[in-house]
């Protein structure tokens, strides 16, 4: 390797070639190779930091926009044929004030932070950040599609160290090239960035600068050069494990499966191999989830499911290649469906059998996962690629009763599969496809109610011009169902669709309980200025009452044409008395059935201020015209939803002082 070389710094503010489209200078640092990699320690006194040319140049987003901070950050970088390393002094005037507190991984430790972010595909999309704060508290997080809010169940591998000093405090991180995705060339091009919070301050500073007005992210970023000959990362990670599981409680009087006792043993193994820099296997055989975090309990009285988090590792890495659709920052339709739900696969059995009168049941709390198969990466070519299979068991439930034992099954063997591919075009314009399918083997009498085959194609496309200020999203969807007559009735009855309604003749048209398939279309489109102080937002959304992605994505209702007209305005510099403020106003939220009938007519109005000294207000008025509710009866005739209106404010303090609160008051009429 190489002999030890620094880091270098180069920006170049005049040239036209190095500009974002909105005229900002795109800084940009050089790092090379080092052969003698620094130790963490947080104290930054290694040969190697002690070479770099350290880059500075922060600016303030918050309070004081475009204005130089305070304290004072500069950053540098390295790297060897194994990681990245980045190394930050973030001077303070007053150390022992600095915000320290501990915390859960990925929480708001309300302290001091600092954050690097890497656009290591380069393609102004996707970004890898990496924070931490004073007290070694990690936050990591994969952001996509240009925003800034991602993905924090994403926690890769990587180490850091933290230390307070005289001059403020100090970070060190190495982080593994195996944990990013980037492109087997030579010669690396990534976007980064660097941000810093100081939490006694409220001061927010970034080295790449982007104002709030201007819209993007990753598409903001500067630019790392230096990165030459990274060997591809030898991503081979094999965890077998063993499982002994027992529980202990108090035995069922008369019930045969309750013994008071139980044992559980298995076997199985996760293997992760990188094929290439950025593209990557994951495989799962009887893959165990006994050490994910459990789902909140909760009470659920309405005929919708509760929608639940996805924690399992093995479906959150490489999630976001998943994502589909949307109409921007502004309007989001309540009853979009979700095209692709991770938590369908090991889901709790379909069939919810009743325990034989004076006897007992013993019912599979969830499915079995027999194996799964996932690739996600980026292709040569530009194309982000994500492509998921997965089988789960058959499942049975057993029953007792009058001295008899007996066994049902209540979920069949499923073979679930989800591809989707996605391509980014000069950073402002991108378009997709999407294709899922489940397939059940039904070999049951009681598996009769379930559908045999659930299939859904979908494309997505956005657009942004003007510097990134305007933009348009679309996306339409196709879904076909199939199974027995009994299994096609159940899903023309259920609670998205309801074609039973005895008042609904245009359902009553399409309603056939002799069905063997099932069929519907949705599409959104929205046009939306999204950057500059002034914003608005356009868009409309429809599924058709056939509509069905329930069996591997998520959706609460269908039968639907809706709108939704946003006009807003946002104060960014701080004034004599507001250091921000914004107004939203829906004018016009709109939502139609099929049959013509008005289900949704409102507007609301909402405003935001911040004091000078950082306490904060919210204040909203709702008010919904008369309409009807379709959903009301759960299968029978539509009923009145009188005209409302409501009201609230919100009020919280300083949250920088150590004790602060929130006061929130609201009215419905």
């Amino acid at each position: 390797m190489p002999l030890l070389a620094a880091v270098l710094l180069a920006q170049s503010p005049s040239s036209a070639a190095l500009t974002h489209a909105g005229g900002h200078p795109v800084p940009t640092i050089t790092a090379v190779r080092v052969e003698h990699p620094p130790t963490l320690d947080g104290r930054l006194d290694d040969p190697a930091w002690q070479l770099a040319h350290p880059a500075r140049g922060f600016l303030e987003t918050d309070p004081d926009e475009g204005k130089s901070p305070s304290e004072s950050t500069t950053v540098m970088i390295l790297y060897d044929d194994a990681a990245i390393y980045v190394g930050a002094r973030l001077y303070d005037a007053e150390p022992s004030k600095i915000s320290r507190r501990l915390g859960r991984r990925d929480d708001d430790t309300q302290s001091d932070v600092f954050y690097v972010d890497f656009d290591s595909y380069h393609d102004h999309r996707t970004a890898f950040e990496f924070a931490v704060n004073p007290a070694g508290v990690k936050l990591d997080d994969l952001c996509s599609n240009d925003f800034f809010i991602g993905d924090r169940s994403w926690d890769p591998v990587w180490d850091v160290a933290t230390a307070i000093d005289s001059l403020g405090w100090v970070v060190e991180m190495r982080i593994p090239f195996s944990q990013l995705r980037f492109p087997q060339v030579r010669d690396q091009v990534w976007g980064v960035n660097f941000f810093r919070w100081v939490f006694r301050k409220n001061q927010f500073s970034q080295w790449a600068f982007k104002r709030k007005t201007e819209t993007g992210y990753a598409s903001r970023f500067g630019h790392l050069l230096g990165l030459h000959d990274i060997p591809a990362p030898r991503r081979l990670e094999v965890l077998p494990y063993t499982l002994g599981r027992g529980t202990y409680d108090n035995p069922g009087a008369g019930n045969p499966f309750d013994h008071g006792h139980s044992y559980f043993g298995g076997a199985g193994l996760d293997l992760k191999y990188g094929l290439t820099s950025n593209l990557t296997l994951d495989a799962a055989v009887n893959p165990d989830f006994g050490q994910v975090e459990s789902d909140p309990a909760f009470v659920n009285l309405t005929t919708v499911e509760q929608f639940l988090q996805e924690r399992r590792p093995f479906f959150v890495e490489g999630a976001s290649i998943f994502t589909f659709g949307g109409t921007g920052p502004y309007i989001q339709f309540g009853n979009t469906p979700q095209y692709f739900y991770t938590r369908r696969v090991g889901r709790a059995p379909s069939l919810e059998p009743e325990a034989p009168t004076d006897g007992f049941m013993d019912l599979p709390t969830h499915t079995t996962i027999l194996g799964a198969a996932k690739l996600t990466g980026k292709t040569p070519s530009g194309w982000s690629v994500g492509v998921l299979d997965a089988v789960t068991a058959r499942e049975q439930a057993s029953f007792a009763a009058g001295g008899s034992v007996w066994h049902e099954d209540v979920e069949p063997l499923t073979n679930y599969v989800v591809a989707r591919v996605r391509r980014e075009v000069g950073g402002h314009t991108g378009y997709g496809f999407l294709a899922t399918a489940v397939d059940r083997r039904d070999n049951s009498t009681p598996l009769d109610s379930l559908r045999s085959g659930g299939y859904v194609g979908a494309a997505d496309f956005y657009h942004r011009w003007a510097n990134n200020e305007y933009a348009i999203y679309a996306s339409v969807g196709a879904t076909y169902v199939t199974g027995d007559t009994l299994a096609l009735r159940l899903a023309q009855e259920q609670s998205t669709r309801y074609y039973q309604r005895p008042d609904a003749a245009y359902l009553r048209q399409r309603y056939d309980p002799r069905r063997t398939s099932l069929s519907g279309l949705g599409a959104d489109l929205s046009v939306n200025k999204e950057g500059g102080n002034a914003n608005w937002g356009f868009a409309l959304s429809t599924t058709s009452p056939g509509f069905e992605v329930n069996d591997l994505g998520f959706q609460r209702r269908t039968d639907r044409a809706a709108g939704d007209l946003f006009v807003g305005y946002r104060w960014t510099k701080p004034g004599r008395m507001f250091r921000q403020a914004s107004i939203g106003f829906d004018p016009l939220a709109f939502a139609w059935n099929y049959g013509g009938e008005r289900i949704q007519l409102g507007r609301d109005v909402n405003v935001f201020g911040q004091l000078l000294n950082y306490w904060s207000g919210n204040f909203f008025v709702y008010q919904q015209q008369q309409g009807v509710d379709d959903r009301l009866t759960r299968g029978g005739p539509a009923a009145l939803a009188p005209a409302q209106w409501s009201a609230g404010a919100t009020i919280t303090s300083d949250t920088r002082q150590p004790v602060n609160g929130t006061l929130n008051a609201q009215y419905f009429h």
